[in-house]
């Protein structure tokens, strides 16, 4: 589709949004305002079972992407010794189905809502070692060691943190000395382009949906000057109509 027609469709989309949540979905949007508890609650499962699966196939393709870069980063090691991996923002678990054989896995999330969901979905995955879950906030993780994981995973986290730079801090004291660290986010429209007023538009709404995701971030820069021996980025754009509003993307690795 011609991307003026598409960007003319998602401002009457926003629009409409708009709309709904000041009117017939009013009583939602001022409980989202109103109760933390709710929202985290209401995001959990509004993701699992509305939204990922409505984008998973066309999302799948850069998860898939992203660990193929894990997989030729780490190529060279010894499969029969376990890879210590720490997942942050683990969600639902989206990203098991990627993961190398014989890894020891521990997640972490700051929604205690997302729990149950992962709990259901890491059965599915025999080929990794669960060791924990811990529900924290990726800008603190206590009670984590430091140098303790040979790779460090997040996707769309950046997005939805509270401090990029404290989470970059965190993830490089927890990884081992030549850990990788492995990212996966949506970004912003470039400067000047009208897809970037548009997600900026809708922002606020989807802020409140999404417990704290934002549209309109670009976490290229922190992590590149977050002090990594070594950065390696793609970036990646989805073609489909429904994934307009997040379909630029920055995937890659990155070294201690």
């Amino acid at each position: 589709m011609n991307s003026s027609i598409l960007a003319v469709l998602y401002i009457f989309f926003g629009i409409a949004w708009w709309g709904f949540a000041l009117t017939c979905g009013f009583p939602l949007t001022l409980l989202l305002i109103l109760s933390r508890n709710f929202r985290s609650a209401f995001f959990s499962w509004f993701y699992t079972v509305i939204f990922e699966p409505s984008v998973k196939t066309i999302i799948d393709v850069a998860r898939k992407k992203t660990f193929k870069i894990l997989e030729d980063s780490i190529g060279d090691r010894n499969s029969l010794v376990p890879l210590e991996v720490l997942e942050i923002g683990v969600g639902q678990g989206p990203n098991l189905k990627f993961y190398p054989e014989n890894c020891k896995l521990t997640v972490l999330d700051k929604n205690k809502f997302f729990e149950k969901f992962f709990s259901k979905n890491k059965n599915e995955y025999p080929h990794i070692s669960y060791q924990n879950t811990i529900i924290q906030p990726a800008e603190r993780m206590r009670g984590i060691d430091d140098n303790s994981f040979d790779v460090v995973v997040s996707t769309y986290l950046h997005c939805s943190c509270d401090d990029s730079v404290a989470v970059l801090r965190e993830v490089k004291r927890v990884l081992k000395p030549g850990g990788k660290y492995l990212f996966m986010d949506h970004v912003a429209f470039p400067e000047g382009d009208i897809g970037l007023s548009i997600q900026r538009f809708v922002n606020p709404l989807w802020k409140l949906i999404f417990n704290g995701y934002h549209l309109d971030r670009n976490v290229s820069g922190k992590i590149r000057e977050a002090g990594f021996s070594d950065v390696h980025f793609q970036k990646h754009v989805i073609g489909n109509v429904h994934a307009y509003l997040f379909r630029h993307m920055v995937l890659g690795i990155a070294t201690k």
